[in-house]
Protein backbone atom coordinates (compact mmCIF):
# COMPACT_ATOMS: atom_id res chain seq x y z
CA UNK A 1 0.00 0.00 0.00
CA UNK A 2 1.20 3.47 -0.85
CA UNK A 3 1.51 5.48 2.44
CA UNK A 4 1.03 8.97 2.16
CA UNK A 5 3.80 11.53 2.46
CA UNK A 6 6.04 8.71 0.77
CA UNK A 7 7.58 9.35 -3.10
CA UNK A 8 7.96 5.85 -4.70
CA UNK A 9 10.06 5.44 -7.86
CA UNK A 10 7.22 4.99 -10.47
CA UNK A 11 7.95 1.27 -11.60
CA UNK A 12 6.81 0.35 -7.78
CA UNK A 13 3.66 3.11 -7.93
CA UNK A 14 3.14 1.29 -11.04
CA UNK A 15 3.40 -2.05 -9.63
CA UNK A 16 1.35 -1.06 -6.48
CA UNK A 17 -1.36 0.64 -8.06
CA UNK A 18 -1.72 -2.51 -10.30
CA UNK A 19 -1.88 -4.26 -7.39
CA UNK A 20 -4.51 -2.70 -5.94
CA UNK A 21 -6.63 -1.43 -9.40
CA UNK A 22 -6.53 -4.57 -11.53
CA UNK A 23 -10.12 -6.17 -11.32
CA UNK A 24 -10.59 -10.36 -11.44
CA UNK A 25 -11.00 -11.95 -14.75
CA UNK A 26 -15.08 -12.14 -13.68
CA UNK A 27 -15.48 -8.67 -14.10
CA UNK A 28 -14.59 -8.94 -17.93
CA UNK A 29 -17.68 -6.88 -19.43
CA UNK A 30 -17.99 -9.59 -22.63
CA UNK A 31 -18.65 -12.16 -19.89
CA UNK A 32 -21.00 -9.94 -17.63
CA UNK A 33 -22.98 -8.85 -21.17
CA UNK A 34 -23.26 -13.00 -21.95
CA UNK A 35 -24.74 -13.63 -18.21
CA UNK A 36 -26.98 -10.75 -18.99
CA UNK A 37 -28.28 -11.97 -22.28
CA UNK A 38 -28.43 -15.65 -21.01
CA UNK A 39 -31.05 -14.67 -18.23
CA UNK A 40 -32.82 -12.39 -20.32
CA UNK A 41 -33.48 -13.93 -23.73
CA UNK A 42 -33.71 -17.65 -21.53
CA UNK A 43 -31.33 -19.39 -23.82
CA UNK A 44 -27.76 -19.73 -25.00
CA UNK A 45 -28.95 -20.05 -28.65
CA UNK A 46 -30.91 -16.90 -28.11
CA UNK A 47 -28.27 -14.92 -26.32
CA UNK A 48 -26.01 -15.62 -28.85
CA UNK A 49 -28.39 -14.76 -31.60
CA UNK A 50 -28.48 -11.13 -29.46
CA UNK A 51 -24.95 -10.67 -28.99
CA UNK A 52 -24.04 -11.78 -32.63
CA UNK A 53 -21.64 -14.50 -31.86
CA UNK A 54 -21.73 -18.38 -31.54
CA UNK A 55 -23.93 -20.20 -28.84
CA UNK A 56 -19.82 -22.00 -28.00
CA UNK A 57 -18.85 -18.74 -27.42
CA UNK A 58 -21.46 -17.70 -25.01
CA UNK A 59 -20.97 -21.31 -23.49
CA UNK A 60 -17.23 -20.09 -23.15
CA UNK A 61 -18.21 -16.60 -21.46
CA UNK A 62 -19.82 -17.77 -19.09
CA UNK A 63 -17.75 -20.87 -18.26
CA UNK A 64 -14.50 -18.52 -17.50
CA UNK A 65 -17.39 -16.47 -15.08
CA UNK A 66 -17.67 -19.85 -13.52
CA UNK A 67 -14.23 -20.48 -13.27
CA UNK A 68 -13.39 -17.65 -11.68
CA UNK A 69 -15.99 -17.93 -8.31
CA UNK A 70 -15.90 -21.22 -7.98
CA UNK A 71 -19.82 -21.90 -8.78
CA UNK A 72 -22.46 -22.05 -10.89
CA UNK A 73 -24.19 -18.75 -12.26
CA UNK A 74 -26.77 -19.70 -14.05
CA UNK A 75 -29.29 -23.09 -13.43
CA UNK A 76 -29.59 -24.76 -17.36
CA UNK A 77 -33.14 -24.92 -17.03
CA UNK A 78 -35.88 -23.57 -19.46
CA UNK A 79 -35.61 -20.92 -19.15
CA UNK A 80 -32.24 -20.36 -18.00
CA UNK A 81 -32.34 -18.59 -14.54
CA UNK A 82 -29.30 -17.42 -12.87
CA UNK A 83 -28.22 -18.52 -9.69
CA UNK A 84 -27.55 -16.63 -6.28
CA UNK A 85 -24.51 -15.97 -7.36
CA UNK A 86 -25.16 -15.45 -10.68
CA UNK A 87 -28.29 -12.51 -9.27
CA UNK A 88 -25.26 -10.86 -7.75
CA UNK A 89 -22.79 -10.29 -11.05
CA UNK A 90 -26.39 -10.25 -13.72
CA UNK A 91 -26.57 -6.94 -11.15
CA UNK A 92 -23.54 -5.99 -12.20
CA UNK A 93 -23.81 -6.41 -15.50
CA UNK A 94 -27.10 -4.48 -15.92
CA UNK A 95 -25.12 -1.44 -13.91
CA UNK A 96 -22.39 -1.79 -16.15
CA UNK A 97 -24.49 -1.50 -19.26
CA UNK A 98 -26.33 1.00 -18.33
CA UNK A 99 -23.30 3.42 -16.87
CA UNK A 100 -22.21 2.04 -20.94
CA UNK A 101 -24.97 3.78 -22.39
CA UNK A 102 -24.95 6.87 -20.37
CA UNK A 103 -21.28 7.29 -21.00
CA UNK A 104 -22.38 6.79 -24.82
CA UNK A 105 -25.18 9.40 -24.83
CA UNK A 106 -22.61 11.80 -23.41
CA UNK A 107 -19.95 11.46 -26.13
CA UNK A 108 -22.78 11.79 -28.53
CA UNK A 109 -23.50 15.35 -26.92
CA UNK A 110 -19.70 15.97 -27.11
CA UNK A 111 -19.92 15.53 -31.24
CA UNK A 112 -19.01 12.03 -30.92
CA UNK A 113 -21.16 9.79 -32.81
CA UNK A 114 -23.14 6.95 -30.61
CA UNK A 115 -23.67 4.22 -33.23
CA UNK A 116 -22.08 0.76 -33.67
CA UNK A 117 -19.85 -0.45 -36.65
CA UNK A 118 -22.89 -1.13 -38.57
CA UNK A 119 -24.35 2.13 -38.63
CA UNK A 120 -27.03 0.97 -35.65
CA UNK A 121 -28.00 3.23 -32.95
CA UNK A 122 -26.97 1.41 -29.50
CA UNK A 123 -30.28 0.85 -27.37
CA UNK A 124 -30.39 0.89 -23.66
CA UNK A 125 -32.62 -1.89 -22.48
CA UNK A 126 -34.60 0.02 -19.65
CA UNK A 127 -35.91 -3.33 -17.13
CA UNK A 128 -39.08 -2.23 -14.80
CA UNK A 129 -41.21 -3.86 -12.36
CA UNK A 130 -44.81 -2.11 -12.71
CA UNK A 131 -48.14 -3.57 -10.96
CA UNK A 132 -50.72 -4.20 -13.41
CA UNK A 133 -53.05 -1.70 -12.35
CA UNK A 134 -50.44 1.24 -12.58
CA UNK A 135 -49.69 -0.29 -16.30
CA UNK A 136 -53.58 -0.46 -17.15
CA UNK A 137 -54.07 3.49 -15.89
CA UNK A 138 -51.34 5.84 -14.80
CA UNK A 139 -48.12 4.39 -15.98
CA UNK A 140 -49.06 3.89 -19.64
CA UNK A 141 -48.02 7.23 -20.29
CA UNK A 142 -44.29 6.84 -19.29
CA UNK A 143 -44.61 4.17 -21.82
CA UNK A 144 -45.54 7.03 -24.59
CA UNK A 145 -42.19 9.09 -23.27
CA UNK A 146 -39.84 6.01 -23.59
CA UNK A 147 -41.26 5.24 -27.37
CA UNK A 148 -41.00 9.40 -28.13
CA UNK A 149 -37.38 9.35 -26.44
CA UNK A 150 -36.43 6.48 -28.94
CA UNK A 151 -32.71 5.40 -26.92
CA UNK A 152 -34.19 2.86 -24.88
CA UNK A 153 -35.67 -1.17 -25.22
CA UNK A 154 -38.43 -1.35 -22.02
CA UNK A 155 -38.15 -4.30 -19.93
CA UNK A 156 -41.35 -4.39 -18.28
CA UNK A 157 -42.78 -7.00 -15.67
CA UNK A 158 -46.19 -6.62 -14.07
CA UNK A 159 -45.31 -7.63 -10.78
CA UNK A 160 -47.59 -6.83 -8.25
CA UNK A 161 -46.31 -3.72 -5.76
CA UNK A 162 -45.45 -6.10 -2.79
CA UNK A 163 -43.31 -8.14 -4.05
CA UNK A 164 -41.07 -6.00 -6.68
CA UNK A 165 -38.97 -4.71 -4.23
CA UNK A 166 -37.33 -8.26 -4.61
CA UNK A 167 -36.80 -7.69 -8.04
CA UNK A 168 -34.69 -4.78 -7.24
CA UNK A 169 -33.08 -5.93 -4.56
CA UNK A 170 -31.44 -9.30 -7.05
CA UNK A 171 -30.96 -6.87 -9.67
CA UNK A 172 -33.36 -7.60 -11.80
CA UNK A 173 -34.33 -4.26 -12.75
CA UNK A 174 -33.25 -1.16 -12.02
CA UNK A 175 -36.63 0.64 -10.94
CA UNK A 176 -39.92 -0.52 -9.78
CA UNK A 177 -43.22 0.93 -8.41
CA UNK A 178 -43.55 -0.88 -5.02
CA UNK A 179 -45.68 -0.11 -2.52
CA UNK A 180 -42.63 -0.54 -0.02
CA UNK A 181 -41.31 2.73 2.01
CA UNK A 182 -38.24 1.28 3.42
CA UNK A 183 -35.40 1.51 0.38
CA UNK A 184 -34.49 -1.58 -1.34
CA UNK A 185 -30.86 -2.34 -1.05
CA UNK A 186 -28.54 0.33 -3.37
CA UNK A 187 -31.62 2.17 -3.88
CA UNK A 188 -33.31 5.57 -3.67
CA UNK A 189 -37.17 5.86 -3.12
CA UNK A 190 -39.56 8.83 -4.67
CA UNK A 191 -43.30 9.16 -2.44
CA UNK A 192 -45.90 8.97 -5.99
CA UNK A 193 -49.05 9.01 -4.16
CA UNK A 194 -51.88 6.12 -3.77
CA UNK A 195 -53.93 4.64 -5.92
CA UNK A 196 -57.74 4.35 -4.68
CA UNK A 197 -59.76 1.23 -5.44
CA UNK A 198 -63.11 0.85 -5.20
CA UNK A 199 -65.47 -2.14 -4.07
CA UNK A 200 -67.73 -2.93 -6.85
CA UNK A 201 -69.04 -5.74 -8.90
CA UNK A 202 -72.02 -6.60 -11.60
CA UNK A 203 -75.30 -5.49 -11.14
CA UNK A 204 -77.39 -8.41 -11.30
CA UNK A 205 -75.09 -9.57 -7.79
CA UNK A 206 -75.22 -6.34 -6.08
CA UNK A 207 -77.73 -7.00 -3.36
CA UNK A 208 -76.07 -10.12 -2.17
CA UNK A 209 -72.76 -8.67 -2.10
CA UNK A 210 -73.40 -5.51 -0.40
CA UNK A 211 -75.04 -7.84 2.73
CA UNK A 212 -72.69 -10.19 3.00
CA UNK A 213 -69.11 -9.54 0.70
CA UNK A 214 -67.20 -12.28 2.92
CA UNK A 215 -69.80 -15.29 1.74
CA UNK A 216 -69.44 -13.95 -1.88
CA UNK A 217 -67.21 -15.65 -5.01
CA UNK A 218 -64.61 -12.81 -5.35
CA UNK A 219 -62.44 -12.38 -8.00
CA UNK A 220 -58.47 -11.75 -7.69
CA UNK A 221 -55.43 -11.46 -9.66
CA UNK A 222 -53.27 -13.46 -8.28
CA UNK A 223 -51.58 -15.16 -5.04
CA UNK A 224 -50.04 -11.58 -4.23
CA UNK A 225 -53.31 -9.48 -4.94
CA UNK A 226 -54.61 -8.97 -1.19
CA UNK A 227 -56.43 -5.97 -1.92
CA UNK A 228 -59.44 -7.91 -1.83
CA UNK A 229 -59.15 -8.90 1.77
CA UNK A 230 -57.74 -5.43 2.92
CA UNK A 231 -61.41 -4.57 2.01
CA UNK A 232 -62.76 -7.55 4.28
CA UNK A 233 -60.48 -6.77 7.10
CA UNK A 234 -62.16 -2.71 7.06
CA UNK A 235 -65.88 -4.37 7.42
CA UNK A 236 -64.66 -6.71 9.87
CA UNK A 237 -65.50 -9.78 7.64
CA UNK A 238 -64.93 -13.47 9.57
CA UNK A 239 -65.12 -15.75 7.29
CA UNK A 240 -62.74 -16.64 3.52
CA UNK A 241 -64.85 -16.20 0.58
CA UNK A 242 -64.20 -18.33 -2.32
CA UNK A 243 -62.19 -17.08 -5.35
CA UNK A 244 -61.11 -16.86 -8.75
CA UNK A 245 -58.44 -16.17 -10.01
CA UNK A 246 -57.89 -14.25 -13.18
CA UNK A 247 -54.39 -12.99 -14.04
CA UNK A 248 -54.59 -10.15 -16.95
CA UNK A 249 -56.38 -7.00 -16.83
CA UNK A 250 -58.36 -7.20 -19.34
CA UNK A 251 -60.17 -10.53 -18.75
CA UNK A 252 -59.93 -9.73 -15.08
CA UNK A 253 -61.86 -6.81 -15.58
CA UNK A 254 -64.55 -8.56 -18.07
CA UNK A 255 -64.86 -11.34 -15.50
CA UNK A 256 -66.10 -8.89 -12.51
CA UNK A 257 -68.52 -7.52 -15.51
CA UNK A 258 -69.91 -10.95 -15.74
CA UNK A 259 -70.56 -11.53 -12.29
CA UNK A 260 -67.66 -14.22 -11.56
CA UNK A 261 -67.81 -12.36 -7.99
CA UNK A 262 -66.73 -8.85 -6.55
CA UNK A 263 -63.45 -7.07 -6.42
CA UNK A 264 -61.43 -3.72 -5.81
CA UNK A 265 -60.86 -2.18 -8.99
CA UNK A 266 -58.68 1.32 -9.53
CA UNK A 267 -61.45 4.08 -8.90
CA UNK A 268 -60.82 5.88 -12.39
CA UNK A 269 -61.54 2.36 -13.81
CA UNK A 270 -64.55 1.86 -11.83
CA UNK A 271 -66.06 4.93 -12.49
CA UNK A 272 -66.04 4.30 -16.41
CA UNK A 273 -67.76 1.07 -15.60
CA UNK A 274 -69.72 2.77 -12.85
CA UNK A 275 -71.45 5.08 -15.41
CA UNK A 276 -71.37 2.76 -18.50
CA UNK A 277 -73.79 0.39 -16.24
CA UNK A 278 -71.31 -2.03 -16.12
CA UNK A 279 -70.24 -2.70 -12.21
CA UNK A 280 -71.91 -0.78 -9.19
CA UNK A 281 -69.91 0.30 -6.62
CA UNK A 282 -71.74 -1.70 -3.34
CA UNK A 283 -70.53 0.26 -0.83
CA UNK A 284 -70.05 3.93 -1.04
CA UNK A 285 -68.42 4.69 2.40
CA UNK A 286 -65.19 2.26 2.24
CA UNK A 287 -62.36 2.58 -0.27
CA UNK A 288 -59.05 0.93 -0.54
CA UNK A 289 -55.72 3.13 -0.74
CA UNK A 290 -52.71 1.37 -1.77
CA UNK A 291 -49.31 4.02 -1.52
CA UNK A 292 -46.80 3.89 -4.01
CA UNK A 293 -43.18 4.61 -4.13
CA UNK A 294 -40.54 4.64 -6.96
CA UNK A 295 -37.45 2.61 -5.91
CA UNK A 296 -34.57 3.26 -8.47
CA UNK A 297 -30.79 2.32 -8.29
CA UNK A 298 -28.54 4.12 -6.45
CA UNK A 299 -26.61 5.93 -9.18
CA UNK A 300 -25.71 8.58 -11.16
CA UNK A 301 -27.25 8.24 -14.38
CA UNK A 302 -28.72 10.26 -17.02
CA UNK A 303 -30.82 7.53 -18.07
CA UNK A 304 -32.61 6.60 -14.90
CA UNK A 305 -32.93 10.14 -14.31
CA UNK A 306 -34.81 10.97 -17.56
CA UNK A 307 -37.28 7.78 -16.44
CA UNK A 308 -37.52 8.69 -13.19
CA UNK A 309 -38.96 12.68 -13.85
CA UNK A 310 -41.70 10.73 -16.62
CA UNK A 311 -42.63 8.77 -13.81
CA UNK A 312 -43.15 11.61 -11.42
CA UNK A 313 -45.15 13.41 -14.08
CA UNK A 314 -46.86 10.54 -14.60
CA UNK A 315 -47.97 10.04 -10.95
CA UNK A 316 -48.89 13.67 -10.26
CA UNK A 317 -52.85 12.43 -10.29
CA UNK A 318 -52.13 10.27 -7.09
CA UNK A 319 -50.85 12.82 -5.13
CA UNK A 320 -52.99 13.81 -2.45
CA UNK A 321 -55.09 11.16 -2.41
CA UNK A 322 -55.14 9.64 1.36
CA UNK A 323 -52.68 6.51 1.73
CA UNK A 324 -53.71 3.35 3.95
Amino acid sequence: MIRLGSHPTPTKYLKESASIIRLPNMYNATSLAALAAVCQTGSFEAAARRLHITQSAVSQRLAALEHEIGRAVVQRTRPVAPTAAGEVLLKLARQVELATADATEALAAAGVAGVRSDGTTRLTRCALAVNADSVATWFATVVGSIARDGSMMLDMRIEDEEVSRESLRRGAVMAAVTSQSAPAPGCVVSPLGAMEYWPVCAPQIADAVAAAPERQPLVRFDMHDSLQHRYLEMVGALHEPPAHFVPSNHDFLAAVRLGLGWSVLPSNQAREEIARGALVRFDTSRSVAVPLYWQRWRIESPILDRVTAWVICAAAGLRGRPAA
